[in-house]
């Protein structure tokens, strides 16, 4: 029995919207045919009565088997709407006591719960017009044409069975209306992750994880270049020694891999946006860091630690390869970005053409 639950739950985590709305529908049929056959029986309607609820039963039983044990779902829901609407209700009518009953509570259950919820528009539109037009007869051949062609109920059988389809069908509404809620909260949720994937994905590298060059520009230009003169703002720049090199030697797999792993130092030391700091892939191998201190030896001192944690990298794939990185840092609070960028990315050619695996820094 607990299988069977958590096999359904699957399914209708699964199932889109329609699918879920039609098991709902068949299982909710079931019972409701369940019940009425019962009814027809203690209200003593008849053979024609039983046999037409029996037919229906049967019919639901067939379907639901059809359709998720032989995965024909889209048939048997059309099959559905038109056994239903177009025999099965109308040949119970007349047995089930007519317009004096709750049968007009299961004319409208078919046409505004089942039908609308087959996915095909144009199948969709031509079964009902159908089945309306064909309820619709139903009911005045019934009422005014041949009224004594309907099996008739007595005034108690008459107020059990009105009661009887109310609440089955208020509660099959129920249960529609709430999985349809659920599913709209569902999709709602997957189109707001759908958003910050999507978001995330435009200020983010796509490779190493940390932000953009994009991003970057915007941290400069509405913080940085902003900044007061006492707002305290520092640019550190970096480039990884002989890239090329290691790509060259190991493969461009092996250097994707210390890009992300030099990538995650420099984050791991890096605050986040709302404290005024930024960690970017500013090129190729080329990252860069907004600081945000009290003093320049602090920021200087986070670059140097910075480049001693990359020093220390090892990869198991290659344990003799050895990763360097050269910078530089400078203030550039109340800069223009490109001119903060051209001082530093200065220091760090300093650096490159004087030994690497260092960081230089201005007065």
């Amino acid at each position: 029995m607990k299988a069977i639950v958590e096999k359904h739950k699957q399914f209708m985590k699964t199932k889109p919207l329609d699918s879920r709305v039609f098991m709902i529908v068949l299982l909710a049929g079931i019972v409701t045919t369940v019940l009425s056959v019962i009814n027809t029986v203690v209200e003593g309607l008849g053979l024609g009565a039983v046999l037409s609820t029996l037919a229906c039963l049967v019919v639901l039983l067939v379907l639901i088997i059809v359709a998720f044990v032989f995965d024909k779902e889209a048939i048997c829901h059309i099959l559905l709407c038109v056994l239903l609407n177009m025999v099965l209700l109308p040949v119970a009518f007349f047995y089930c006591g007519g317009v004096r009953s709750g049968m007009i509570t299961y004319f409208l259950t078919g046409l505004y719960l089942i039908v609308p919820t087959i996915s095909n528009k144009r199948i969709r539109l031509v079964i009902y017009i159908m089945s309306l037009i064909m309820l619709s007869a139903t009911f005045e051949l019934a009422y005014a044409v041949f009224p004594e062609w309907v099996t008739p109920m007595s005034d108690e059988a008459f107020r059990f069975d009105v009661l009887m389809s109310f609440i089955l069908n208020a509660f099959c509404i129920y249960l529609v209306a709430s999985l349809t809620v659920k599913a709209y909260d569902e999709k709602n949720e997957e189109n707001e992750e759908l958003v910050k994937k999507l978001e995330s994905m435009t200020i983010h590298d796509e490779l190493t994880g940390v932000y953009n060059r994009r991003e970057l520009f915007r941290v400069l230009e509405e913080d940085v270049m902003r900044a007061s003169a006492d707002d305290l703002y520092c640019l550190f720049i970096f480039d990884i020694d002989d890239f090329k090199q290691a790509n060259d030697t190991y493969g461009h797999v092996f250097g994707d891999k210390v890009l992300c792993e030099v990538a995650n130092c420099l984050s791991e030391e890096t605050r986040s946006l709302d404290e005024g700091e930024i960690a970017a892939r500013y090129g190729g191998q080329e990252f860069v860091a907004v600081f945000h201190d009290d003093d320049f030896d602090v920021s200087y001192a986070r670059a140097e630690k910075i480049r001693q944690k990359v020093e220390k990298l090892r990869f198991f794939e290659n344990p003799e390869f050895r990763v360097t990185i050269s910078g530089g840092v400078d203030r550039c609070g109340g800069m223009r970005p490109r001119y903060a960028l051209h001082k530093v990315d200065d220091l760090l050619y300093l650096a490159k053409t004087t030994g690497k695996n260092q960081i230089t820094r201005s007065v």
